[in-house]
């Protein structure tokens, strides 16, 4: 009876060490293409936000101009300026709950993919937050 164990080497042979490497790889591209998809979805509800937000002011300005020339609104109860006040309130509130959510997604792909880079679609959501909010107080308070 041959009881000696089959001792493996303390180091992997070649292609061992290839096989190991293109694993790696495969993984770091598959967590790179959810990253990609995570910033392509957040650029989404970006240029939805942006929509909305461009409709409100124009919808705003637009009614606001017609008050001025002495028109009526176009419904009784509802006027134009509620309708771009009620749209970029809308953009705000849209862009900050896709925001956490990316966030929080880009969070949870960090602790698997240690080497990501931060997300620019995040900067460009933060400064639409912004942009969103500002024109939300000066509609908001005539300023």
């Amino acid at each position: 009876m041959n009881t000696a164990k089959h001792e493996e080497p303390d180091h992997l042979s070649h292609d061992d060490e290839l096989k190991k490497d293109k694993k790696e790889n495969k993984k770091l591209l598959q967590n790179e293409r959810i990253r990609v998809a995570f910033e392509r979805l957040q650029l989404a509800w970006i240029r939805t936000s942006v929509t909305l937000l461009a409709v409100g002011v124009g919808a705003y300005q637009y009614f606001y101009e017609r008050v001025e020339s002495g028109r009526t609104g176009f419904l009784k109860h509802i006027t134009g300026a509620q309708v771009g006040i009620v749209l970029i309130i809308v953009s705000f509130i849209v862009l900050l709950l896709a925001t956490f959510q990316h966030n929080r997604s880009m969070t949870k792909l960090k602790e698997h993919y240690r080497e990501m880079r931060y997300s620019i679609g995040s900067l460009l959501a933060y400064f639409i937050l912004a942009l969103s909010f500002t024109i939300s107080m000066m509609v908001l308070f005539g300023l």
